[in-house]
């Protein structure tokens, strides 16, 4: 399924990019919504500043699962992203790697760190 839009904003973080003590990266996640064609639900989010910005979404058979999901699709890719290794990509400046999503640590377990 490819989206537009987010829809309905549901809530958004800003991260900040240590070298430039900004907020340059922004995650908007949209309210979860049902799949046009069944009973699932599906909840979008966009992460801009980082990556190419595309809407993306996370799925699960009832709203909690696919947020839940959505956030884990989040901190996954955060975790991955080449800022984040370099330790330049931040939240509310912590300097421990947290950026308020859960994410796979160095062994690569799952780690929520919210």
């Amino acid at each position: 399924m490819q989206l537009t839009s987010i829809g309905e904003l549901f809530v958004s973080r800003a991260l900040q990019l240590n070298e430039t003590h900004s907020t340059n990266v922004t995650i908007t996640i949209g309210k979860p919504q049902k799949f046009p064609d069944g009973q699932d639900y599906y909840c979008p989010y966009q992460i801009i500043g980082l990556g190419d910005g595309k809407i993306r979404w996370g799925g699960g058979i009832d709203e909690i699962q696919a947020l839940l999901l959505t956030l884990e699709q989040i901190g996954i890719f955060l975790s991955n992203s080449e800022k984040y290794k370099q330790g330049t990509l931040s939240w509310i400046g912590s300097e421990d790697g947290n950026l308020g999503f859960p994410h796979n640590d160095s062994s690569g377990m799952l780690k929520h760190l919210i």
